[in-house]
């Protein structure tokens, strides 16, 4: 028996986000989410469902502790979802999720094979925007009103971006894990897991649950660990240079313009190609998609005759240039992200390299320093800059990034972030390049309580204008 379907229309929804509702969907309140509702939502509303116990002075008010989770099932079953009627792909990792599911969505779209994401970029169905999203893994009840849309537009294959946030938070409970991928493990989050063993552990949870193919760039310390958790039908190692891995890429050439001629050996076939993503990694974050790929496909010829038409997602090596000098913005935001950007950029041989970054307040405060030795390391010149300060003082954050930095070493601090974005332009001479690291697509930065507009792209076009 369903014990919520009285209290929905068929033609609203459940949400279960002060932002998300609209006239006559039912409110699902999870961790006391009633209260952030105003009296105009709860107007708007035409039943709030209270999953642990809380107000009963109106009639609008429900309370559905005792179901605990079922009522998840319980929506699936008033949508009419059947689980099991999707063919889905989930990737996790430190760096690399949302190209991987960038690149897998426009090859599949370009095979003729229907799909849809979801992740931080927001929600895509069949290539076409259909809204952002406040998380890169979104809630239950979120992902089940994405699954609806998918029904509704016939689309079967579904992309899912899995943050260790979001997996150990659950979010991603009552979904089989058809297809999975890990694309890298590094330093990230542990102001929210704690240590890194904790964090490794949230995303092993993926490969424990996963029943078809698992996919993952080889690490030295994960694979073994990886193997001995793999319980699926099919586990596929991916590597550069190493003939050893199932899926082994090997880079022959990567020209100033981005395109990188490489050769990939697979248990599919072999082929040769040239794909314009600037950086190595890329190719690993592409093949993590094949064999979900080859799920829906079938097809390998169709995978490589796609290479050409792909693009990069907005902010992950996005260029500007004009007049030989050379801009990046590139949403690396951790100590290894940036480490591979800087030395992937240097292989196009670039006259000089000039880098502005920051790290955001209230997260883990160990990456900064190590933040600042890579930039001495790799860059040129360094503007040590603000980035989603949040309740931390700007000075503050930017003194920690540079406290291991040599004195010898060409930075300075300039925390207006548009000012510092101005003064790098300022510096770049014909034949450098300079990178714009930590914000990549987003338009917006977190000072307090306040989301402020602001975009690295923006800011860069601006400077463009200055060589008109």
């Amino acid at each position: 028996m369903n014990s919520i379907k009285k209290f929905i229309n068929l033609k609203n929804r459940f949400v279960d986000h002060s932002e998300d509702i609209r006239d006559g969907d039912t409110f699902v309140s999870i961790k006391n989410g009633y209260s952030n509702l105003s009296a105009e939502l709860i107007e708007k509303a035409n039943y709030i469902l209270l999953t642990s116990p809380g107000p009963s002075e109106s009639n609008k008010f429900v309370n559905i502790s005792e179901l605990k989770e079922k009522y998840i099932k319980d929506i699936e079953e008033i949508y009419g979802l059947k689980e099991n009627h999707f063919n889905k792909f989930f990737v996790t990792g430190t760096n690399g999720k949302t190209s991987t599911i960038h690149f897998l969505r426009q090859i599949l779209n370009f095979s003729e094979s229907s799909c849809a994401s979801t992740g931080t970029l927001g929600r895509f169905i069949n290539n076409k925007f259909h809204g952002s999203q406040r998380l890169t893994t979104e809630t239950p009840i979120f992902i089940r009103n994405f699954l609806r849309e998918c029904e509704k537009n016939s689309v079967q294959n579904i992309l899912f971006e899995a943050s260790s946030i979001g997996i150990e938070e659950k979010r991603l409970s009552g979904l089989s894990i058809d297809h999975a991928a890990l694309s890298n493990i590094s330093r990230d989050h542990l102001n929210y897991h704690g240590n890194i063993e904790n964090y490794v552990d949230a995303k092993m949870k993926l490969v424990e649950s996963c029943k078809q193919t698992f996919t993952y760039v080889k690490q030295d310390q994960l694979s073994e660990r990886i193997k001995n958790s793999f319980k699926g039908n099919a586990l596929y190692s991916i590597s550069i240079d190493d003939p050893k891995s199932d899926i082994s890429i090997n880079v022959k050439k990567i020209f100033k313009d981005g395109i990188i001629e490489f050769t990939a050996e697979t248990p599919w076939g072999n082929f040769q190609n040239g794909v314009k993503l600037f950086a190595e990694y890329n190719l690993l974050n592409l093949f993590l998609g094949l064999p979900f790929f080859l799920s829906c496909s079938k097809n390998i010829d169709l995978f490589s005759n796609s290479l050409n038409t792909l693009r990069l997602p907005n902010g992950r090596m996005q260029l500007f240039e004009k007049n030989e000098k050379r801009i990046f913005v590139d949403f690396a935001h951790t100590p290894d992200a940036i480490k591979k950007t800087l030395i992937n950029i240097k292989k196009t041989k670039p006259r000089g390299l000039i880098l502005v970054l920051g790290a955001g307040g209230d997260q883990d405060q160990g990456k900064r320093a190590e933040m600042g030795e890579i930039a001495e390391n790799y860059a040129d010149y360094l503007i040590v800059t603000s980035d989603n300060p949040r309740f931390e003082d700007p000075d503050e954050i930017s003194k920690m990034i540079t406290s291991k930095i040599s004195k010898d070493f060409n930075f300075e601090i300039e925390n207006d972030r548009g000012k510092a974005i101005m003064k790098a332009f300022k510096t770049l001479k014909e034949y450098e390049v300079l990178v714009i690291a930590g914000k990549g697509h987003e338009d917006y930065q977190i000072v307090g309580n306040n989301k402020e507009y602001f975009s690295d792209v923006e800011e860069v076009r601006k400077c463009l204008e200055l060589l008109d």
